[in-house]
């Protein structure tokens, strides 16, 4: 951080006195946080500093793999298991069988002779962050296809809309034609993306 902030004071033409000056900050203080010497700098502070310097500095949270599953999409998947036939074996949070790797597919459904990973999603917000992540656990699964589980909301249909020509390239077939195939015990010719 303190590299960037150096950066972004450079790139405007400040002295680190200038820019405590602003901040109401000791230009040696500034000097230590560009370092990365200060232990402790407040998120504030860094913001303060970051507006002054025309950067944002967005606080937000990622996943690190250790996420509980919740009551939501629990009951998103229960719904999606009651459209299809008792035939079809479900299994839950299945590893990608990666060793060291901590990532798992919600659900495997398993058909005769077949299997298809099935991620569940209750609320959509970054839709890019959430097809880099689906594409990387195609690919490191080995899965040449999987099944995206979204509830069925306003927000998230919204947002589907808007994406509609990104998320196309990645699940090429419509949702009633995916669970066509598995209700008659087939697997699905490619990737879909299923309201429930």
């Amino acid at each position: 951080m303190g590299d960037e902030l150096r950066e972004g004071r450079l790139a405007a033409g400040l002295t680190q006195a200038a820019l405590g000056s602003i901040v109401g900050l000791s230009h040696s203080e500034i000097s230590r946080i560009e370092r990365g010497v200060v232990l402790g700098v407040p998120y504030e502070t860094l913001a303060i500093i970051a507006s002054v310097l025309g950067m944002d500095l967005p606080l937000r949270g990622f996943p690190n793999g250790d996420r509980v599953r919740d009551a939501g999409q629990l009951a998103l998947l229960a719904r999606f298991r009651a459209t299809l036939p008792r035939t079809l074996r479900h299994r839950t949070e299945v590893p990608l069988g990666m060793p060291g790797d901590q990532r798992a597919w919600d659900e495997v459904i398993d058909g005769p002779g077949w299997s298809i990973p099935v991620d569940a999603e209750t609320r959509l917000r970054d839709t890019q962050a959430l097809r880099r992540r689906v594409a990387l656990k195609l690919r490191d699964s080995g899965a040449d296809l999987m099944l995206l589980v979204v509830a069925d909301t306003r927000h998230n249909r919204a947002v589907l809309r808007l994406a509609a020509e990104d998320f196309a390239d990645a699940f090429p077939i419509a949702g009633h034609v995916a669970l066509r195939a598995l209700r008659q015990g087939q697997r699905p010719t490619a990737s879909a993306l299923v309201f429930a």
